[in-house]
């Protein structure tokens, strides 16, 4: 029975130093950076390790940081292939003379609309040109994203395209749920509510085939001319609200989302809303198809391709800066996550009157002013 005991006793201790010896080296491979080298010990298990023997607050914001690490070193190894390229190159200038013609012909259509206005006004018809003009924000995640990245633009149909009487009866109710623009001064959208936008279900927007719409978005592209990352062509111009089309190519196109943000103006001309156009012009601001005004400050970018920037500068900056800075909608969205990160702050410019907004204006040209080569053409 003694022997019996003593050899009992010493498979104890003989146990109880190996356990002392594994829970060692489990220490020293921790301390050490063996883990490299012993497979029993993976990176994970050393970071757990080391993090639980923090103190709860300190464990918590290790998790956050290591987190955040993770998030920011996703984009920069994916950021050529997550980055949103626009699909076509940009048209390039020519001359200076075609891009004066260009100036004098967009000044003459400005003149004529504004005496059309004059004209319907005092015969008490409606101008021929003048609409209220609804603003949209379509969605699209990238591809190779897990559908957790996202691409967006605003579109802007005037609502005269529209013959649809329930999708205009549906987005005219869904107008007295939306918070209405900063700029609107006349309560052309009387509403308290705060809600900064709404969703458009998918079987009512599919539906509005017709074309009209002007397609704001921005991508990456290598051109330094200012909103060359913008395309302003034909299609762009005359978009239908239910395309699937994006400016960039690696947008997954069939599971766009569309959402309501407000009206800009009131049928029949009694406010003026922005149009399409007038919105590409204000948001390319100091530039207008490459020619740099000079006169006016870069609302928030100057918009180039090669400003494009997937973390501060990419698409979704783009989107706010239309919404918040030229329509004076809320720049909140739906749901992007990281893809949404930058905060944008609008430039303070004055008015006719001298009073200082801080909205990206229309930019009017003075035709008797001449454009030299110099100064027509921006390469960086």
């Amino acid at each position: 029975e003694r022997r019996k005991q003593k050899n009992g006793d010493t498979r104890t201790r003989g146990q109880n130093q190996n356990s002392a010896n594994s829970d060692y080296r489990h220490r020293h491979c921790i301390l050490t950076n063996c883990y490299r080298t012993n497979n029993r010990i993976s990176p994970h298990t050393m970071i757990m390790s080391l993090l639980s023997r923090l103190p709860i607050p300190q464990r918590i914001a290790g998790f956050a940081l290591i987190g955040t690490g993770f998030v920011f070193i996703l984009l920069g190894l994916a950021r050529n292939e997550l980055r949103g390229d626009i699909s076509e190159s940009p048209p390039s200038p020519s001359s200076a003379s075609l891009l004066r013609s260009q100036l004098l012909f967009d000044s003459e259509h400005q003149q004529h609309h504004e005496q059309n206005v004059a004209v319907a006004a005092s015969a008490d018809l409606p101008a021929k040109n003048s609409d209220s003009y609804y603003v949209f924000l379509q969605k699209f995640p990238l591809e190779s994203s897990f559908k957790k990245l996202f691409h967006t633009e605003v579109v802007v149909c005037p609502r005269g395209i529209f013959k649809d009487a329930a999708f205009l009866n549906m987005l005219d109710e869904k107008l007295n749920t939306l918070a209405p623009s900063r700029f609107d001064v006349t309560g052309v959208q009387a509403s308290d509510a705060k809600t900064p936008f709404a969703s458009i279900d998918k079987d009512q927007w599919s539906k509005q085939s017709e074309p009209g719409c002007v397609q704001l978005g921005y991508g990456g592209f290598n051109c330094g001319m200012g909103c060359c990352g913008s395309p302003h062509k034909h299609e762009n111009t005359n978009y239908a609200l239910n395309s699937h089309r994006a400016v960039i190519s690696n947008a997954m196109e069939d599971y766009k989302e569309l959402y309501f943000y407000g009206v800009s103006g009131s049928a029949g001309g009694d406010v003026d809303g922005i149009s399409g156009e007038d919105a590409y012009k204000s948001v390319c601001h100091g530039f207008m198809n490459a020619v740099e005004m000079g006169t006016l400050p870069k609302c928030v970018s100057n918009w180039a391709g090669r400003d494009y920037n997937p973390l501060t500068n990419n698409c979704n900056t783009f989107t706010s800066t239309v919404l918040k800075c030229v329509y004076g909608f809320s720049d909140a969205k739906p749901h992007l996550g990281v893809s949404d990160l930058r905060n944008v702050k609008c430039p303070s410019e004055k008015k006719h009157d001298r009073t200082e907004l801080d909205q990206c204006l229309i930019p009017t040209i003075d035709v008797s002013v001449g454009v030299s080569d110099k100064d027509a053409f921006s390469s960086e």
